[in-house]
């Protein structure tokens, strides 16, 4: 017996204790209907203070005693079962340091359990009913069977129910339908089977109400609905957690207690309002994450650096505040950034060897989109900063709620397989930059709304991806909107990036900017663009092509009336078309339309792709309509000279109208001499009257076919001579020009 504890020798037991020492020499179960047992007197049978008749079985099996005094079998060795059902001890055992064969209390009322570094060789049953009403201490504690738990009630508010920091199970931990009201601590812990939480009710309002900081569990940790919800109102601490199994908190409940805002940085500006009910940083998990079938988190689910081996389930999760709503909705109307950003779900550095799965399902089953009222909601910004996912990633049918702020900030995220984001609802900005997605980026359907605002009230694009590179294709189609428009600056494209019936740009709010690029798309890379905008619906912005570089550009009449015109500096491709198809007259309308000060390359771009397809024709069309508007802008002699040479050869792509302009002044000079017979210059020479030969020496330069200069020219006929001389020279050095743009295109 411990030094301060009161020995009762057995002359001095009760008529009760004597019963009790009678049935524990048999092993026999007895019940006392409430009548009390000092501890001590119990202490005493088990470490064999008492004689016992020879072929004793001890065992010490009471029900429904009631303990006095202290029951302090601290750092003994008991080989006798203890199996006590609804007894009630005053004060707390004393079970420091034990070795117990097994230690059963199912319904039993305790003041709290003085357990640490205690030995169990088999389960510890501390169900159904068990209570305690002060600090469950298993501190360092092994039990080599299971932690039975299940309907058990921890109560301690104002501090630990459970201390099991470095607990030690073989087994699992049965803790199905536990109430909890404290902190419970397994900082440390390690389980050889399962942790079954199912059900579970949990509260400690001023801090942690599950520690479970580095618990190495190496099968399955629940804390999921089944019978019940778990429902945990505190914050979950599983940080360095490694769990073989899954971890799964299908349909349950948590909340955060506590008021206190702990702020990480938000890049590139800005602080983040990080209320966390679940911390699972550094968390390693073998199996699936399920957070899904109505998991709801008030407050921040936080998966920083979380290795998780299998799939991260998110569908029909509801995670952040959604108090925070109203706030940025109001910075939002005022056009005033927000740089305190709420925080719903922190994935940076987060490595998924499955897939993310947010979509809803239906009946059951996963759709192509899912079902809206079952995806993942979420009140605040989702980060995956660096984030990897080595499968695919399904965001489709998602509400993102987070006005004014980037409601998804994914820099650096690497998705092997696709990125879904089809008919996701999102209030705020997307942000993808520098991300890498191995297959498709399919924002079919999509809607996003109210983007980030920038200091100055201007809105930030609604989906900014730049710099990003996309194994195979880029989808913003089938009714995509982006109120704030789209960046995809330097984005590389495996094969297709398509905006076919996007709408893109727009005003946010009556009191906003316009949105001043409806689609950046800055040396953008890709096999096909497609740019078919809906006619009555064109971008509400500038569309960029500057420098990017496609094979094929499906465009239509949407493209071309874009608000803010289209920058085509540099934009490079080898095929065009439109759906309808148009005529080359009508793409140069529409390269008139959006370019009122002249810039050769688009010409030339489009006239390659015409020469190139063997569309020899359409090619000197756009040629000559690109010197029109060269010609155009020069002073008043440019002008002129211009005008001269369309009209006589067609800038060098139509010489034969300089044959056409010289068979006409050599009619015209034809007709004149044969009615108006020159005298001859030198009697001594006797040249013959030939107009035609005449005419034709007086039209071309150089050469000298004996009727120039042989001939007196008076009046009208000097003239003419003279007018058909200086047409020759003209049409000569106009032929010239144009053949040598001929040969060098040749």
């Amino acid at each position: 017996m411990e030094a301060g504890a009161q020995y009762v020798g057995l002359s001095s037991l009760t008529d009760t204790e004597r019963e009790v020492h009678s049935a524990f020499t048999t092993g026999g179960r007895l019940d006392l209907g409430g009548r009390p047992v000092r501890g001590p007197v119990l202490a005493a049978l088990l470490t064999g203070a008492y004689p016992l008749d020879a072929g004793a079985m001890p065992a010490l099996r009471l029900d429904n005693a009631t303990v006095t005094g202290s029951f302090d079998i601290e750092g003994r060795v008991v080989d006798h079962v203890i199996a006590l059902r609804r007894c009630t001890f005053e004060r707390p055992p004393i079970l420091r340091m034990a070795r117990l064969v097994g230690l059963t209390m199912p319904g039993c009322r305790v003041p709290g359990v003085k357990a640490r570094n205690l030995r169990v060789g088999s389960d510890l049953v501390l169900e159904p009913g068990f209570t305690c009403t002060g600090v469950l201490d298993l501190t360092d504690a092994t039990i080599e069977g299971t932690l039975r738990l299940a309907g058990a009630v921890l109560r301690n508010p104002n501090g630990a129910a459970l201390l099991g920091a470095r607990l030690r199970v073989s087994g699992s931990i049965q803790g199905v339908a536990a109430r909890a009201f404290g902190e419970v601590r397994l900082r440390g812990a390690n389980i050889g089977g399962s942790v079954h939480l199912t059900g579970a009710r949990m509260a400690n309002p001023a801090g942690p109400v599950l520690e479970a900081t580095g618990m190495a569990v190496e099968g399955n940790l629940m804390c999921d609905t089944g019978g019940g919800r778990f429902d945990a109102t505190g914050t979950v601490l599983l940080s360095g957690a490694r769990i073989g199994g899954d971890a799964v908190f299908s349909g349950a409940h948590l909340h955060d207690g506590t008021s206190t805002e702990n702020q990480v940085l938000v890049l590139p500006h800005g602080t983040a309002e990080d209320h966390t009910v679940l911390d699972a940083d550094r968390l390693r998990v073998d199996g699936d994450v399920k957070l899904d079938a109505g998991f709801t988190a008030a407050g921040a689910v936080a998966l920083r650096g979380a290795r998780i081996g299998g799939h991260l389930l998110l569908s029909g999760a509801t995670i952040g505040r959604r108090d925070v709503i109203a706030r940025l909705a109001a910075a939002f109307a005022s056009g005033t950034a927000v740089d305190r950003v709420p925080v719903a779900l922190i994935g940076d550095g987060v490595e998924v060897f499955g897939d993310v799965e947010c979509r809803g399902a239906v009946d059951g089953k996963i759709d192509s989109d899912g079902d809206q009222r079952t995806a993942l909601r979420t009140y605040g910004q989702v980060r995956l900063v660096d984030a990897h996912v080595h499968g695919s990633a399904s965001l489709s049918r998602a509400r993102l709620c987070g006005p004014a702020i980037d409601v998804l900030f994914a820099d650096r995220l690497r998705v092997g397989g696709t990125l879904f984001l089809r008919k996701v609802r999102i209030s705020g900005s997307v942000r993808l930059q520098n991300a890498h997605i191995g297959s498709s980026l399919d924002c079919s359907g999509a809607r996003l709304i109210k983007p980030r605002l920038r200091p100055n009230g201007t809105v930030k694009p609604s989906l900014d991806a730049r710099v990003a590179t996309i194994g195979k294709d880029l989808l913003c189609s089938y009714g995509f909107l982006a109120i704030g428009g789209v960046r995809v600056r330097l984005v590389e494209v495996g094969k297709m990036a398509t905006f076919g019936g996007a709408r893109l740009g727009g005003r946010t709010h009556p009191r906003h900017p316009a949105t001043d690029k409806s689609l950046s798309a800055y040396g953008l890379t890709a096999q096909e663009l497609v740019l078919a905008f809906p006619p009555r619906r064109p971008p509400r912005g500038q569309v960029v092509l500057t420098r990017a570089s496609v094979v094929s550009v499906i465009d239509g009449p949407g493209l071309w009336a874009a608000r803010g015109g289209v920058d085509l500096e540099d934009f490079s491709f080898t095929a065009i078309t439109s759906h309808p198809e148009v005529s080359v007259g009508t793409r140069l309308a529409w390269l008139r339309a959006v370019q009122p000060d002249f810039a050769p390359g688009p010409y030339e771009q489009l006239a390659a792709v015409y020469a190139g397809a063997g569309d020899e024709e359409r090619a000197q069309l756009v040629q000559l309509e690109r010197q029109r508007r060269r010609y155009a802008e020069l002073n008043v002699a440019g002008r002129m000279w211009g005008r001269l040479q369309e009209w006589t050869v067609g800038y060098g792509y139509r010489p034969w109208l300089a044959m056409v302009w010289l068979l006409l002044f050599w009619l015209l000079g034809l007709l004149w001499f044969n009615t108006h017979v020159m005298e001859k210059l030198d009697a001594d020479v006797n040249p013959v009257w030939n107009p035609p030969l005449l005419a034709t020496d007086l039209l071309l330069p150089i050469v000298d076919l004996g009727q120039d200069n042989k001939w007196r020219m008076v009046g009208a006929s000097q003239w003419i001579a003279g007018a058909l001389i200086a047409v020759g020279w003209i049409l000569a050095t106009t032929a010239a020009a144009g053949a040598t743009r001929v040969l060098k295109r040749g």
